[in-house]
């Protein structure tokens, strides 16, 4: 948030977020639609003993006895909040609010009702009807920092709440500032009448400063006292002029409105605050107040000045102008490509406190959705991202446009239907590394094209590799037309292989790790656990391209190997293994991957079939982790001696022992000798993982090798996350959907995702999406 200087001047405020219910309208889009008549607008109130107790963490005997107004109250300003796009008790600045009450008979009724409200004493009472405490305890239960100040002022409750809460702002005691009041009058009957309406508001340059959807502009404020013997009009009057003064504008560009009447209750603060909610959606919309014709033609801004009044004297004036002109549009053919939601992809997070909530807002969101109007969906995802509270119950949708994200929500088999419940605390993330086998050509390209970080990252570590050992792995990410067939045969004979996995990983951790998502541990799987070692700081990115190229160089010199799949438990299949054959891998129980000379397994293969044993050559050039390395293992510890390692600074899983890799151990050059050479325990691994609780599986690499394995495993599929970066080499969903709903699977499982990251450079901008759905219950007095 930015921090409003005086020193740049201007004290122009900006109306950045709005709220309100009145009479029958439920919400600001109900009341800007409600039909107007020359009496004001409806105030006869619904159901005012309604309240979403729950979500505020108010007990049903609380709630009983809280005047309704207050009630009403909280609700209002916790979604003018949200239309801000603030998230409550989340604020990176001050915020204060400044709001009044009518004078209601709630205390009288309870007091009447003692015989029924035993255990209810005239302090609670007090402490939960009287006007005093409207503010604060609103500021309690939203997690506000700032002033909390009751201001009443009758029927000018809420232009004076306004002139404070101005003040406020431009004293510097608060960032932001919420400003409205709040009437609830319920007869005998239990027909009520009132409404509430509350702004946010928030210093102009700060608010353009950080892209806020701006719905007025609150150019000046006035109160003041009628003298001794001086009539109403003409001290609403002199009032008026002085806002006109504090804003330097002229009579005639404003349009005065008011005051407003308050009927039979003089206390009763909804008119005037209709009236004020109504003047902003004036002079946004173009339509004049109360929905009485088109605004007159004019040169500049629309600008509506209302007048209230309270009793003995007291008035008060504000001038709401429309909000400036947004930024000019790029020009045609600028790069606003976002970070990562690339091509047009966008991710929607939405939560609520409770599954039935999560239900309800998606059902609004997909109705928002159904009517855009200006606002584009990176505006959407933005306001989303940054200016919702997230709750335990979260959802995500991914989508293009407006019309895919509606049919998302809709659809039960949508990507991020299937709801999860977070805990409290983040849960640890595990970055998993695949080796062979994910590679394919254009791995991560659309990603490579449309996120200008990542490319930079790979373009670096591809400068570095070519200079290294004359290959670029961008040729394998993003080969040229002509190129493709070239790229092809040597990605067949493992020539890029291996070095463009590697980069396309370090790549992706630092991605994951610019956007707020760092590991709790590590693991890679054979030539995985390199990129694992480089992010947990075993060796440098420089030392890792030269062990990775060492490795290469000396598996490509082996005698022809191969590897093969086999559907069988390890101590099933070795009795069947010829010599020479040994087990490169067990990715499961009954998982294993054999290798060695090629012949010896292609006729091993043959055998193993003929025998009714499911079993397959796998399309991975040479033999690792078999007797094929054993002359090359001793000139590869020697090359690791002159490399500088370091313990890890993130906890380790081997592959090869299948546990927590030994910090001490893990920097000798034995250990990468063996790792060579000794069988990969991947099933192992995953019973390790499945120990860390509520652990998230990331897969940071092409393909999905490791999920796949890890969603075999049933305590991993039951109790954690398991999430994939990029998509199945035959999988044609695009690159930048499949990592924004990984990222939306972080976010869902607990994970803080630095949102501002995923769109950088260019940062969109807030806008309307609806509120949180309030899931009401009835408290009233009870009855005689």
């Amino acid at each position: 948030m930015t921090a409003y200087d005086p020193a740049d001047g201007g004290a122009e405020i900006a109306v950045i977020g709005l709220a309100a219910r009145f009479g029958p309208a439920a919400d600001v889009e109900a009341f800007r639609e409600q039909p107007r008549t020359a009496a004001g607008p409806d105030l006869a109130l619904a159901d005012p003993y309604d309240f979403d107790n729950t979500f505020f963490g108010i007990s049903p005997r609380e709630a009983v006895i809280m005047d309704p107004q207050q009630r009403l109250l909280m609700e209002c300003a916790y979604h003018a909040l949200e239309d801000a796009g603030v998230r409550t008790g989340a604020q990176d600045g001050v915020v204060g609010i400044y709001a009044g009450g009518g004078t209601t008979g709630h205390a009288a009724r309870l007091r009447a009702r003692a015989d029924r409200l035993v255990h209810v004493d005239d302090r609670e009472i007090r402490a939960a009807t009287g006007a005093d405490f409207l503010a604060s305890r609103a500021a309690y239960k939203l997690g506000l920092t700032g002033p909390a100040v009751s201001v009443q002022a009758a029927g000018a409750t809420t232009p004076v709440a306004v002139h404070t809460a101005v003040q406020g702002l431009l004293g510097g005691e608060c960032d932001l500032a919420l400003a409205g009041a709040v009437t609830v009058l319920v007869a005998e009957d239990g027909t009520a009448t009132g409404g509430c309406g509350i702004v946010v508001l928030k210093p102009l340059a700060a608010a353009l400063a950080d892209g806020d959807r701006i719905h007025a502009v609150v150019r000046a404020t006035a109160v003041g006292t009628a003298g001794r013997g001086e009539a109403p009009a003409a001290a609403r009057d002199r009032i008026a002029r002085d806002a006109r003064a504090v804003g330097g504008v002229d009579a005639g560009a404003v349009l005065v409105v008011g005051p407003p009447a308050a009927g039979a209750n003089p206390t009763d603060t909804a008119p005037a605050t209709a009236a004020f909610i109504q003047n902003v959606l004036a002079v946004q919309d173009g339509g004049l107040p109360g929905g009485a014709g088109a605004w007159p033609a004019g040169d500049g801004p629309r600008r509506v000045g209302l007048s209230a009044a309270g009793p003995f004297g007291g008035h008060a004036h504000v001038i709401v102008e429309q909000a400036p002109a947004g930024p000019e549009p790029e020009p045609e053919g600028a790069d606003r490509r976002p970070a990562a939601a690339g091509e047009g992809w966008q991710l929607l997070p939405f939560s609520a406190r409770s599954a039935a909530g999560l239900d309800g807002l998606a059902a609004r969101l997909g109705e928002h959705l159904e009517h855009p109007g200006p606002a584009e969906l990176p505006d959407t995802a933005w306001t989303l991202q940054t200016g919702r509270t997230s709750y335990p119950h979260r959802r995500y949708v991914v989508a293009r446009t407006a019309a895919e994200a509606v049919e998302e929500l809709a659809t039960a088999k949508a990507p991020g239907r299937a709801a999860r419940r977070a805990s409290g605390e983040a849960p640890p993330v595990v970055f998993t590394f695949p080796g062979n086998g994910g590679q394919h050509l254009g791995m991560a390209r659309e990603l490579y094209r449309v996120d200008a970080r990542f490319r930079a990252d790979i373009d670096a570590c591809s400068r570095h590799v070519l200079a290294e050992q004359g290959l670029d792995p961008r040729r394998l990410v993003d080969p040229a037309a002509d190129d493709e067939e070239q790229v092809r045969r040597e990605l067949a004979l493992g020539i890029i292989a291996q070095t463009g996995v590697f980069v396309v990983e370090y790549a992706l951790a630092r991605a994951f790790a610019r956007w707020g998502v760092r590991p709790s541990a590590v693991v890679g799987h054979s030539l995985g656990a390199y990129a694992a070692a480089c992010v947990a700081g075993v060796f440098s990115f420089p030392d890792a391209v030269e062990l990775v190229g060492k490795r290469t160089e000396l598996l490509a010199g082996l005698k022809p190997g191969a590897m093969a799949a086999v559907r069988l438990p390890e101590a099933d299949l070795i009795p069947l293994l010829p010599d020479g054959v040994g087990i490169a891998a067990i990715s499961g129980p009954d998982q294993v991957s054999v290798s060695g000379p090629r012949d010896l397994v292609e006729r091993f293969v043959e055998e193993a079939a003929a025998a009714g044993h499911e079993v397959r050559l796998l399309r991975i050039p040479g033999a690792g982790h078999s007797s094929l390395v054993d002359p090359v293992l001793d000139e590869f510890e020697a090359f690791v001696a002159g490399v500088e390692l370091h313990e890890p600074s993130v906890p380790v899983v081997s592959d090869t022992t299948g546990t927590w890799a030994d910090p001490g151990a893990i920097t000798t050059p034995g250990y990468w000798r063996e790792h060579m050479r000794r069988t990969v325990r991947y099933h192992d691994v995953l019973d390790t993982l499945a120990g860390i609780p509520h652990a998230v599986l990331l897969e940071c690499g092409p393909g999905t090798s490791l999920s796949s394995l890890a969603r075999r495993h049933p305590r991993l599929r039951e109790e954690h996350e398991i999430l994939q970066a990029l998509p199945h080499p035959t999988d044609p969903t695009s690159d930048v959907r499949i990592l924004l709903a990984a990222l939306g699977g972080l976010w869902t499982a607990g994970v803080d995702v630095a949102w501002p990251e995923l769109h950088a450079p260019h940062t969109p901008r807030k806008t309307t999406v609806p509120g949180h759905p309030f899931r009401r219950t009835a408290f009233p007095v009870p009855a005689n």
